[in-house]
Protein backbone atom coordinates (compact mmCIF):
# COMPACT_ATOMS: atom_id res chain seq x y z
CA UNK A 1 0.00 0.00 0.00
CA UNK A 2 1.18 3.39 -1.06
CA UNK A 3 1.90 6.65 1.90
CA UNK A 4 -1.10 7.83 -0.25
CA UNK A 5 -3.32 5.13 -0.31
CA UNK A 6 -2.85 4.41 3.47
CA UNK A 7 -3.53 7.77 4.83
CA UNK A 8 -6.73 7.85 2.46
CA UNK A 9 -7.60 4.39 4.29
CA UNK A 10 -6.95 5.47 7.74
CA UNK A 11 -8.91 8.75 7.07
CA UNK A 12 -11.68 6.69 5.42
CA UNK A 13 -11.54 4.28 8.34
CA UNK A 14 -11.34 7.43 11.01
CA UNK A 15 -14.75 8.84 9.42
CA UNK A 16 -16.38 5.70 8.69
CA UNK A 17 -15.87 5.60 13.50
CA UNK A 18 -16.34 8.88 13.78
CA UNK A 19 -13.32 9.25 15.05
CA UNK A 20 -11.54 12.57 13.13
CA UNK A 21 -7.65 12.42 13.63
CA UNK A 22 -7.49 8.94 15.24
CA UNK A 23 -4.26 7.59 15.60
CA UNK A 24 -3.17 3.87 13.72
CA UNK A 25 -3.32 2.74 17.08
CA UNK A 26 -6.96 3.51 17.42
CA UNK A 27 -7.37 2.53 14.25
CA UNK A 28 -6.37 -0.83 14.74
CA UNK A 29 -8.39 -1.57 17.77
CA UNK A 30 -11.26 -0.27 15.84
CA UNK A 31 -11.19 -2.91 13.13
CA UNK A 32 -9.60 -5.71 14.78
CA UNK A 33 -11.91 -5.25 17.73
CA UNK A 34 -8.93 -6.14 20.11
CA UNK A 35 -6.93 -4.13 22.13
CA UNK A 36 -3.93 -2.41 20.36
CA UNK A 37 -1.49 -4.65 22.85
CA UNK A 38 -3.42 -7.92 21.46
CA UNK A 39 -3.91 -7.46 17.92
CA UNK A 40 -0.01 -6.33 17.51
CA UNK A 41 0.91 -9.85 19.79
CA UNK A 42 -1.68 -12.17 17.63
CA UNK A 43 -0.45 -10.27 13.93
CA UNK A 44 3.04 -9.80 13.97
CA UNK A 45 4.59 -10.87 17.41
CA UNK A 46 3.28 -14.59 17.50
CA UNK A 47 3.59 -15.15 13.52
CA UNK A 48 7.28 -13.70 13.91
CA UNK A 49 8.20 -15.71 17.33
CA UNK A 50 9.22 -12.40 18.87
CA UNK A 51 8.94 -13.73 22.47
CA UNK A 52 10.17 -11.17 24.24
CA UNK A 53 8.24 -8.29 22.98
CA UNK A 54 5.58 -6.92 24.82
CA UNK A 55 3.67 -3.92 26.72
CA UNK A 56 2.96 -5.30 29.93
CA UNK A 57 5.58 -4.92 33.14
CA UNK A 58 4.00 -8.02 34.60
CA UNK A 59 5.88 -9.46 31.20
CA UNK A 60 9.15 -7.37 31.93
CA UNK A 61 9.20 -8.34 35.35
CA UNK A 62 9.56 -12.04 35.14
CA UNK A 63 12.62 -11.88 32.89
CA UNK A 64 16.05 -10.33 33.09
CA UNK A 65 15.86 -7.04 32.34
CA UNK A 66 17.85 -3.78 32.56
CA UNK A 67 16.75 -0.52 34.67
CA UNK A 68 17.42 2.97 32.36
CA UNK A 69 20.00 5.12 34.39
CA UNK A 70 19.92 9.29 34.48
CA UNK A 71 23.43 11.56 35.32
CA UNK A 72 22.96 13.92 37.55
CA UNK A 73 23.73 17.54 37.59
CA UNK A 74 27.26 16.26 39.64
CA UNK A 75 27.66 13.37 37.01
CA UNK A 76 26.61 10.54 39.17
CA UNK A 77 24.34 8.04 37.52
CA UNK A 78 20.61 7.27 38.99
CA UNK A 79 18.32 4.81 38.70
CA UNK A 80 15.47 6.45 36.05
CA UNK A 81 12.06 6.20 37.26
CA UNK A 82 9.26 5.44 35.87
CA UNK A 83 11.16 2.59 34.63
CA UNK A 84 9.04 3.09 31.18
CA UNK A 85 8.75 6.58 30.09
CA UNK A 86 5.41 6.74 31.19
CA UNK A 87 3.88 5.42 34.62
CA UNK A 88 2.55 2.30 34.81
CA UNK A 89 -0.80 0.92 33.90
CA UNK A 90 -0.52 3.63 31.16
CA UNK A 91 -1.89 2.35 28.11
CA UNK A 92 -2.11 5.61 25.33
CA UNK A 93 1.53 5.59 24.37
CA UNK A 94 1.75 2.51 23.46
CA UNK A 95 1.38 2.96 19.79
CA UNK A 96 3.97 5.11 19.83
CA UNK A 97 6.70 3.43 22.28
CA UNK A 98 5.43 1.73 24.79
CA UNK A 99 6.51 -1.87 23.51
CA UNK A 100 9.66 -3.78 25.13
CA UNK A 101 12.20 -5.79 23.49
CA UNK A 102 15.15 -7.23 23.40
CA UNK A 103 18.52 -7.69 21.00
CA UNK A 104 17.68 -11.22 20.31
CA UNK A 105 14.54 -9.69 18.69
CA UNK A 106 15.21 -6.95 17.26
CA UNK A 107 17.58 -8.76 15.02
CA UNK A 108 14.49 -11.42 14.04
CA UNK A 109 12.66 -8.46 13.03
CA UNK A 110 15.63 -7.04 10.83
CA UNK A 111 16.20 -10.99 9.52
CA UNK A 112 12.16 -10.41 9.05
CA UNK A 113 12.66 -7.29 7.00
CA UNK A 114 15.58 -8.34 4.59
CA UNK A 115 13.25 -11.55 4.16
CA UNK A 116 10.52 -12.32 1.58
CA UNK A 117 7.65 -11.68 4.97
CA UNK A 118 7.25 -14.96 6.13
CA UNK A 119 3.42 -15.03 5.32
CA UNK A 120 2.88 -11.49 7.53
CA UNK A 121 3.12 -9.18 5.09
CA UNK A 122 4.51 -9.83 0.98
CA UNK A 123 8.22 -8.82 -0.45
CA UNK A 124 6.53 -6.39 -2.43
CA UNK A 125 5.12 -4.91 0.48
CA UNK A 126 8.45 -4.90 2.60
CA UNK A 127 10.19 -3.71 -0.52
CA UNK A 128 7.54 -0.42 -0.17
CA UNK A 129 8.33 0.42 2.84
CA UNK A 130 11.67 1.03 2.63
CA UNK A 131 10.77 3.24 -0.45
CA UNK A 132 10.96 7.07 0.31
CA UNK A 133 7.94 8.74 0.53
CA UNK A 134 9.15 12.02 2.04
CA UNK A 135 13.07 13.72 2.05
CA UNK A 136 14.04 14.70 5.12
CA UNK A 137 16.53 17.73 4.62
CA UNK A 138 19.67 18.53 7.40
CA UNK A 139 18.45 15.57 9.20
CA UNK A 140 20.75 12.90 11.76
CA UNK A 141 17.29 10.73 10.81
CA UNK A 142 18.17 9.97 7.43
CA UNK A 143 17.79 11.70 4.14
CA UNK A 144 14.17 10.69 3.15
CA UNK A 145 11.67 8.60 5.26
CA UNK A 146 9.20 5.07 3.96
CA UNK A 147 6.91 3.81 6.09
CA UNK A 148 8.64 3.84 9.85
CA UNK A 149 11.93 3.35 8.27
CA UNK A 150 14.17 6.48 8.00
CA UNK A 151 16.63 6.15 4.89
CA UNK A 152 19.95 7.36 4.25
CA UNK A 153 23.00 6.88 2.64
CA UNK A 154 26.43 6.00 3.70
CA UNK A 155 29.86 6.05 1.97
CA UNK A 156 27.72 5.08 -1.05
CA UNK A 157 25.46 2.32 0.44
CA UNK A 158 21.52 3.00 1.29
CA UNK A 159 20.68 1.90 5.00
CA UNK A 160 16.96 2.23 6.59
CA UNK A 161 16.66 2.51 10.53
CA UNK A 162 15.03 3.26 13.57
CA UNK A 163 16.06 4.71 16.70
CA UNK A 164 13.96 5.65 20.04
CA UNK A 165 14.46 6.61 23.62
CA UNK A 166 12.78 5.63 27.02
CA UNK A 167 13.77 7.12 30.34
CA UNK A 168 17.63 6.56 30.93
CA UNK A 169 17.04 3.59 27.91
CA UNK A 170 18.06 3.83 24.06
CA UNK A 171 17.72 2.09 20.61
CA UNK A 172 19.48 1.62 17.81
CA UNK A 173 18.30 -0.02 14.53
CA UNK A 174 20.26 -0.15 11.49
CA UNK A 175 19.80 -2.36 8.44
CA UNK A 176 22.11 -2.20 5.21
CA UNK A 177 19.80 -4.28 2.83
CA UNK A 178 21.77 -4.74 0.20
CA UNK A 179 24.41 -6.68 2.38
CA UNK A 180 21.93 -8.59 4.03
CA UNK A 181 23.33 -7.10 7.14
CA UNK A 182 22.04 -5.55 10.48
CA UNK A 183 22.85 -4.58 14.08
CA UNK A 184 21.52 -3.11 16.75
CA UNK A 185 22.86 -1.60 19.92
CA UNK A 186 20.65 -1.03 22.90
CA UNK A 187 21.93 1.32 25.56
CA UNK A 188 20.45 1.89 29.39
CA UNK A 189 22.58 5.54 30.18
CA UNK A 190 22.17 8.76 29.85
CA UNK A 191 22.11 10.94 28.10
CA UNK A 192 25.44 9.35 26.44
CA UNK A 193 23.23 6.24 25.72
CA UNK A 194 22.79 7.87 22.45
CA UNK A 195 26.21 8.43 21.44
CA UNK A 196 27.17 4.86 22.15
CA UNK A 197 24.69 3.50 20.00
CA UNK A 198 25.76 5.61 17.25
CA UNK A 199 29.39 4.75 17.70
CA UNK A 200 28.48 1.00 18.07
CA UNK A 201 26.77 1.34 14.70
CA UNK A 202 29.59 3.23 13.10
CA UNK A 203 31.91 0.63 14.50
CA UNK A 204 30.29 -2.66 12.86
CA UNK A 205 28.88 -0.88 9.08
CA UNK A 206 33.43 -0.16 9.00
CA UNK A 207 34.64 -3.32 10.50
CA UNK A 208 32.13 -5.84 8.88
CA UNK A 209 31.21 -3.66 5.77
CA UNK A 210 33.81 -1.65 4.97
CA UNK A 211 31.37 1.58 5.14
CA UNK A 212 32.75 4.60 7.00
CA UNK A 213 30.59 7.31 8.19
CA UNK A 214 32.15 10.63 8.26
CA UNK A 215 31.00 13.47 10.34
CA UNK A 216 30.16 16.82 8.88
CA UNK A 217 32.31 19.56 9.58
CA UNK A 218 30.95 22.97 10.82
CA UNK A 219 31.85 26.26 9.09
CA UNK A 220 34.05 28.55 11.43
CA UNK A 221 32.07 30.99 13.99
CA UNK A 222 30.28 33.54 12.17
CA UNK A 223 28.78 36.71 14.88
CA UNK A 224 26.29 37.74 12.42
CA UNK A 225 24.74 34.04 11.84
CA UNK A 226 24.87 33.05 15.73
CA UNK A 227 22.62 36.29 16.66
CA UNK A 228 20.26 36.31 13.69
CA UNK A 229 19.32 32.78 15.14
CA UNK A 230 19.84 33.21 19.05
CA UNK A 231 16.38 33.16 20.95
CA UNK A 232 14.22 31.05 22.57
CA UNK A 233 12.54 27.92 20.64
CA UNK A 234 9.20 25.87 21.63
CA UNK A 235 6.94 22.64 21.24
CA UNK A 236 3.89 21.75 23.53
CA UNK A 237 6.02 20.36 26.15
CA UNK A 238 9.80 21.75 25.52
CA UNK A 239 11.89 24.98 25.40
CA UNK A 240 15.40 24.92 22.99
CA UNK A 241 17.34 28.03 23.90
CA UNK A 242 20.44 29.01 21.69
CA UNK A 243 22.58 31.62 22.81
CA UNK A 244 26.11 33.01 21.88
CA UNK A 245 28.64 34.74 23.84
CA UNK A 246 30.34 36.51 20.78
CA UNK A 247 32.55 33.11 20.75
CA UNK A 248 30.41 30.31 20.01
CA UNK A 249 26.95 29.48 19.91
CA UNK A 250 25.10 26.93 21.80
CA UNK A 251 22.13 24.87 21.96
CA UNK A 252 20.02 23.63 24.85
CA UNK A 253 16.80 21.77 25.14
CA UNK A 254 14.94 20.22 27.83
CA UNK A 255 11.08 20.05 29.48
CA UNK A 256 9.44 22.96 30.11
CA UNK A 257 9.62 23.58 34.03
CA UNK A 258 5.70 23.92 34.54
CA UNK A 259 5.37 20.87 33.12
CA UNK A 260 7.97 19.37 35.24
CA UNK A 261 6.71 20.93 38.15
CA UNK A 262 2.99 19.59 37.41
CA UNK A 263 4.31 16.10 36.91
CA UNK A 264 3.32 12.95 39.43
CA UNK A 265 6.28 10.94 38.16
CA UNK A 266 10.29 11.61 37.59
CA UNK A 267 10.80 13.08 33.92
CA UNK A 268 14.00 12.49 32.22
CA UNK A 269 16.54 15.04 32.68
CA UNK A 270 17.41 18.09 30.50
CA UNK A 271 20.31 18.67 27.92
CA UNK A 272 22.64 21.19 28.73
CA UNK A 273 23.82 24.41 26.49
CA UNK A 274 26.21 22.43 24.16
CA UNK A 275 28.28 23.35 21.11
CA UNK A 276 26.60 23.81 17.76
CA UNK A 277 28.12 25.17 14.42
CA UNK A 278 26.68 25.97 10.81
CA UNK A 279 27.17 23.50 8.17
CA UNK A 280 28.53 24.68 4.91
CA UNK A 281 25.96 26.10 2.39
CA UNK A 282 23.05 28.43 2.86
CA UNK A 283 23.42 29.16 6.14
CA UNK A 284 20.49 27.35 7.24
CA UNK A 285 21.75 23.98 8.84
CA UNK A 286 23.74 22.90 11.52
CA UNK A 287 25.39 20.52 13.84
CA UNK A 288 25.83 19.89 17.48
CA UNK A 289 29.37 19.12 18.24
CA UNK A 290 29.55 17.99 21.76
CA UNK A 291 27.34 16.39 24.99
CA UNK A 292 24.87 14.12 24.70
CA UNK A 293 22.92 14.80 21.74
CA UNK A 294 26.23 15.27 19.70
CA UNK A 295 26.16 14.69 16.08
CA UNK A 296 22.42 15.85 15.78
CA UNK A 297 21.50 17.69 12.56
CA UNK A 298 18.81 20.56 12.01
CA UNK A 299 18.00 22.96 10.13
CA UNK A 300 16.43 26.56 10.20
CA UNK A 301 13.08 27.57 9.00
CA UNK A 302 13.25 31.25 7.98
CA UNK A 303 9.66 33.16 6.98
CA UNK A 304 9.36 35.23 3.43
CA UNK A 305 11.64 38.66 4.69
CA UNK A 306 14.73 36.22 5.59
CA UNK A 307 13.75 35.96 9.47
CA UNK A 308 14.56 32.83 10.95
CA UNK A 309 11.06 31.12 13.19
CA UNK A 310 11.82 27.86 13.47
CA UNK A 311 14.32 25.05 14.11
CA UNK A 312 13.98 21.17 13.30
CA UNK A 313 15.86 18.68 15.90
CA UNK A 314 15.47 14.99 15.64
CA UNK A 315 12.40 15.72 13.77
CA UNK A 316 10.45 17.95 15.79
CA UNK A 317 9.91 21.49 14.71
CA UNK A 318 10.18 24.15 17.40
CA UNK A 319 9.02 27.93 16.75
CA UNK A 320 10.40 30.49 17.69
CA UNK A 321 8.63 32.84 20.92
CA UNK A 322 11.40 35.09 21.94
CA UNK A 323 14.66 36.65 20.10
CA UNK A 324 17.62 36.62 22.30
Amino acid sequence: MSQDALSEFVAARAKEFGIPGVSVGVLIEKVTGQDFEQAVAALVLEPLGLSDTFFDLDDVMIRPFAVGYNRDEDGALRPARPWKAFKAGARGNNPGGGMVSCAADLLRWARFHLGTGDGVLSAEALRAMRTQTVELRGSTLGDGFGICWFLRGVDGVRTIGHGGSGNGQFAELLLVPERNFAVVSLANAGPDGYQFNQAVASWALEHHLGVVERDPEPVPYDAAQARAVAGRYEIDAMNLDIATDGSGITLAVGIKPEIRAASQTEMPPDYPPAAMGFLPGDGHEYVITEGGLKGQRGFFTLNGDGTVIGVDLAGRLFGRVKDA
